[in-house]
């Protein structure tokens, strides 16, 4: 009787799903669990009752509570569509790849939760779809872009972006391009994992969709993969994407060629908006020689040289097209280089995990009475002794 007790049905696709969803496989998992492998077969084909002290172990690998493995069925999840991964488009994504997409669903369904909990919250504006893929990519970014604070509106007739947004520590301006795209109802949040894998995917669906970003990736580059994602919400479609602003060619794979191709002419669009882009590029010309133009244009609008040459490419022709094209082609690429090395306080990672969006959301309503402390523990995966610190950033 004692041994039934300490024991918990486990049904078999609940838990094919928790292993599945965190990158583990059979071998590999038994060896971390120092659980035998043909067990752990035999819990993947059929529902079995397992100790509980397997589960606890087991739990504390996956990131999941124990209670996720005593579900009925594998929960319904926001669909990444759009895999779109260097190499094999079969390779199976890392640990740190799921890890991060059950971030950006965990952030979703809180969201969820959150509003559920107040009938007074305000609620997320970026449901449905708001572009089409026929749509002119260029057009969409400039009514985008005076949506999110970026221009006054007259984008098409070389009206400067605000001076304000793009000055300043380039950290600070990765941040302001961050509390933009929040502004529209999204939510921005980053993590950790390896730049093979992808630069970074949205969660679309829902009332709150969710824009990851790598924070292993250069922060020039994720502000560019920001917008790319943000062009997948827009298109009404999660992505999984490996998003290069620096490739004139895009993969074949996933989401479709067609698609990407809107998506980084959309993010283009809005970073290196097109009015002004070839205003700068007469003024760089006319100032320097042609080698230093790209230079010239990369200071000005925060992106790299490689990026540059590709958005000139897209827009001229002739001769000065071919000797961008062959500008583009010596240079040699570069790794991406991560931002920082540096451990932030715990608050700051919090923040710079999570976004400031859902953070200040989830104080918001502590501060209100609608959850308690130890929610906001939960909701934030913060110890309460850092809350006071945090209240004074968000």
């Amino acid at each position: 009787m004692e041994s039934r007790l300490m024991r918990a049905r486990v049904r078999a696709p609940v838990f094919r799903w928790i292993m599945d969803s965190a990158g583990w496989e059979t071998d590999e998992f038994a060896e971390a669990t120092r659980i035998n492998s043909s067990l752990i077969r035999q819990w993947r084909r059929r529902e079995s009752a397992i100790d509980l002290r397997h589960i606890d172990v087991m739990s504390k690998k996956v990131r999941r509570p124990l209670s996720a493995f005593l579900l009925p069925a594998p929960p319904p999840e926001s669909p990444i569509a759009g895999f779109r991964l260097p190499g094999s488009p079969g390779r199976p994504p890392s640990k740190g790849l799921c890890a991060a997409i059950e971030l950006a669903r965990e952030i979703q369904h809180n969201v969820t939760c959150l509003l559920d909990s107040d009938p007074h919250a305000e609620h997320p504006v970026a449901t449905g779809a708001r572009a089409d893929i026929h749509d002119d990519p260029e057009k969409v970014a400039a009514v985008e872009s005076t949506s999110l604070g970026l221009s006054d509106g007259r984008m098409r007739a070389g009206a400067r972006r605000l001076p304000a947004m793009c000055a300043g520590p380039i950290e600070d301006v990765y941040g302001r391009l961050k509390d933009a795209v929040e502004s529209s109802g999204m939510f921005v949040a980053q993590a950790p994992f390896p730049i093979e894998d992808a630069r970074g995917f949205a969660v679309a669906g829902g009332a709150s969709p969710v824009i990851l970003i790598n924070t292993r990736d250069a922060i020039k580059s994720r502000m560019f993969t920001m917008f790319h994602e943000y062009a997948h919400v827009l298109l009404d479609g999660g992505s999984l994407c490996h998003p290069d602003p620096e490739s004139l060619a895009t993969s074949p794979h996933g989401s479709g060629e067609a698609v990407e191709k809107w998506c980084d002419e959309f993010a283009a669009s809005i970073l290196m908006p097109r009015s002004e882009f070839l205003e700068a590029l007469r003024d760089a010309r006319s100032s320097g020689t042609f080698d230093g133009v790209a230079s010239s244009l990369s200071r000005r609008f925060r992106m790299t040289e490689r990026a540059v040459l590709v958005r000139a490419v897209r827009l001229l022709d002739g001769s000065d097209r071919q000797r961008c094209l062959s500008h583009y082609r010596a240079i040699v690429p570069r790794p991406s280089a991560a931002g920082g090395g540096r451990s932030l306080p715990r608050e700051l990672a919090c923040l710079n995990r999570l976004g400031r969006k859902y953070v200040k959301m989830v104080v918001g309503m502590e501060e209100d009475g609608l959850i308690t402390e130890p929610d906001m523990c939960m909701y934030l995966d913060l110890d309460a002794k850092h809350f006071d610190k945090l209240r004074e950033i968000v």
